[in-house]
C-alpha cells in the first residue's frame, strides 16, 4: 500500500511544474526501495524512472539518475545501516545529488531547510522499512 501511495505521490507531484518540489519524495522512496530487496523493485524502479522521464527533456538522462542512485543506495546499505543515525547523512547526499540532477545552485539556507523534509521523509520510510 505503501509503494502505491509513493508512486501516486510522485506522479502528482512530477506534474507540479517546480522540479524541487519532486525530490523530496522521489529520493528517499529510492532509497526506501533499495533498502528493501523485494522482488517489486523491479517493477517499481521502471515505473519511478518513467514517471520521472515523462515531463524531462532527455529520458535516458532520468532512467542513469535512478540506475546510478540504484547501485549508490545499494552500496551505501551494505555498509551502513538505515537508522536514524545515518538518515540525516544519507538525507543531505539526496538534496546533493538532486540538486545536480536538476542544475539548481546549492544555496547553504535552502539545503539546510530542505534537509528536514527529506529528514522527515526518510524517517516514515525508515520506520516501515525496519519493521
Amino acid at each position: 500500500m505503501l509503494d502505491l501511495i509513493s508512486i501516486l505521490f510522485v506522479f502528482i507531484l512530477d506534474n507540479i511544474p517546480q522540479t524541487t518540489s519532486k525530490g523530496f519524495l522521489i529520493m528517499p522512496y529510492l532509497a526506501y526501495l533499495s533498502y528493501r530487496k523485494d522482488k517489486k523493485i523491479a517493477f517499481l524502479f521502471p515505473i519511478l524512472s518513467i514517471i520521472l522521464a515523462l515531463h524531462s527533456g532527455e529520458p535516458a538522462h532520468s532512467f542513469l539518475f535512478v540506475g546510478l542512485n540504484i547501485v549508490f543506495y545499494y552500496l551505501y546499505f551494505i555498509n551502513f545501516d538505515y537508522n536514524i543515525g545515518n538518515v540525516y547523512l544519507l538525507s543531505i547526499l539526496q538534496i546533493v545529488a538532486w540538486k545536480f540532477y536538476v542544475n539548481i545552485p546549492f544555496v547553504i539556507v535552502n539545503i539546510m531547510i530542505l534537509s528536514v523534509f527529506y529528514f522527515i521523509i526518510n524517517l516514515l520510510y525508515m520506520r516501515r522499512a525496519t519493521k
